[in-house]
């Protein structure tokens, strides 16, 4: 069987396999390219790269992309392999009814390597029909780097590459060709005034031009955004049957659910430059984007983020058993609706209906979302995900939020490591079974030395102790819990719970409560 490129779209279009596809119009495949993108994984391909392609096909934003690998490891030379052509799976549930999009998008033009190609890239950059720059470089991609040198080939950080990049097209196009627009997809708060601080504090720590920091302050745009799809990738278990039925081979295929929103804040001339929304796509411009933010991320991800790790110790797998489960999905729903969503500012019922809508994509029969893929850098995410709920909620209510405290002790025992060979740090589910911790090193050290003690027994006492140390780690920012002495007594409690009771009879524990 044939491998998924650009001479295979004739025949597929040609072929009985067509009924199943959306194929790209031919008059996008050569589009121009106009959006230059730093990330090549899963999540921008099955969000932006489709959406793109969607816009191109009703001959909306007309332009392709060029994707920038900007780590040693990635996608690229699969990309290329394929002529930057690849298929995405959308499904969901629309209307109440099962529904499956197969797209073929041809978006990507090529894909270039960062480390081995920088000139390249720079050389790319120089293009004057580029006008956006999209990136999705994780959480942590986003900071300077202590190894940043403006000379090197390439700069170490995402943001001194974004420098380099930016003074390349300054010095060739001039002020007012130069000037991009910059989206970034990364999952932080305000992710483009971020980057924008990083770039300026770059410019000055390289002694550059004030004439040129002053054009990237005033000229060059960078616009804060909110994405929101669920995306699992590589569909491993289900691959030989879909290459049966797509009668290709393509390694770069992704799944997602169907339902997407992306949220842009910034001025009214990006929405003209960059006009998804027009091809009827959920993309909305606006002027301040903190009330999305706030809803998405304390409702979803932290809907997410709150139950993940007690339904992993509970032995459970994917989101869809998380939430369906009678004990860890009632304590979910109540968690949300109870503890979460009076937490959030806005029309409440609107904000209800926005929960409801998550539970149901949650369920997504079409989606397995694994839970231990989502406990992924957990400190981080419940910084920002979890605690400011449970905070807000303490401070407007003055009453303790139960679950969202046996939450913070699900993540706790969640990093309880039992073992470490060195260089991967291991724990242990109700069952027995050994799982892997992922976060940064120097994070599971710092468990690791707080779970390590003489006494296995883990009696309250200790657990407290385990609690304030845990929770004093500035990753954490918890200090507003740490300030409560009954948020303590409640987490210690429940930590105690979940290691003599399991996962299971202490969240019924607190929803019987």
């Amino acid at each position: 069987m044939k491998n998924l490129n650009r001479n295979m779209l004739y025949i597929l279009s040609e072929s009985g396999y067509s009924k199943y596809l959306l194929l790209p119009k031919t008059n996008t495949l050569d589009l121009p390219i106009k959006v230059m993108q730093f990330g090549e994984g899963n999540f921008l391909r099955a969000f932006v790269d489709s959406l793109i392609q969607m816009a191109n096909d009703k001959d909306i934003f007309k332009g392709k992309v060029i994707v920038i690998q900007p780590i040693h490891e990635g996608r690229a030379d699969a990309i290329n392999a394929s002529n930057g052509i690849f298929t995405h799976i959308a499904r969901g549930i629309h209307q109440g009814q099962p529904k499956e999009e197969i797209r073929i998008v041809g978006s990507i033009d090529k894909a270039l390597k960062a480390y081995g190609q920088w000139d390249d890239v720079l050389e790319e950059a120089k293009d004057p029909n580029i006008k956006i720059v999209v990136s999705n470089t994780t959480e942590a991609g986003i900071a300077i780097s202590p190894d940043d040198r403006f000379d090197d080939n390439p700069p170490h950080s995402f943001p001194a590459k974004v420098t380099r990049l930016l003074y390349e097209r300054y010095k060739t196009l001039g002020k007012d060709k130069g000037k991009l627009i910059f989206i970034p997809c990364e999952l932080i708060d305000r992710n483009g005034d971020v980057l924008k601080e990083c770039v300026i504090k770059l410019c000055h720590k390289f002694d550059l031009e004030k004439e040129f920091i002053d054009w990237v302050d005033k000229e060059c745009t960078f616009c804060c955004s909110l994405v929101d799809r669920i995306v699992t990738g590589y569909p491993q278990d289900e691959i030989e049957e879909l290459t049966k039925r797509l009668g290709y081979v393509d390694n770069n295929l992704v799944v997602s659910e169907l339902f997407h929103l992306w949220v842009i804040e910034g001025p009214s001339f990006v929405k003209d430059i960059f006009p998804l929304h027009e091809a009827g796509l959920n993309v909305i411009f606006t002027e301040d984007i903190t009330p999305y933010r706030t809803r998405k991320v304390r409702i979803l991800n932290g809907g997410h983020t709150s139950t993940v790790t007690l339904a992993y110790a509970a032995g459970l797998n994917y989101v869809k058993e998380m939430v369906e489960h009678p004990i860890i999905g009632a304590y979910l729903k109540d968690l949300l609706f109870e503890e979460v969503v009076p937490t959030v500012p806005g029309n409440k019922s609107e904000i209800s209906a926005f929960a409801q809508e998550v539970l149901e994509r949650f369920k997504n029969p079409y989606i397995k979302h694994a839970l231990l893929d989502i406990t992924l850098n957990s400190t981080s995410k419940l910084a920002v995900r979890v605690i400011p709920s449970l905070l807000d909620f303490y401070s407007t209510t003055g009453k303790l939020p139960n679950r969202l405290l046996l939450s913070v002790a699900g993540y706790l025992r969640f990093y309880k490591i039992t073992r470490t060979d060195g260089k991967y740090f291991y724990g242990t589910r109700d069952n027995g079974e050994e799982y892997p911790i992922r976060d940064d090193k120097e994070i599971l050290e710092f468990m690791k030395s707080i779970w390590d003690a003489p006494d296995a027994s883990f009696g309250i006492r200790q657990c407290r102790s385990i609690v304030e140390k845990a929770l004093s780690h500035p990753k954490l920012e918890a200090e507003g819990l740490l300030k409560v002495p009954e948020m303590i007594d409640k987490i210690s409690l429940y930590l105690h719970d979940l290691l003599n009771k399991g996962a299971v009879e202490s969240v019924r524990s607190v929803i019987n409560s």
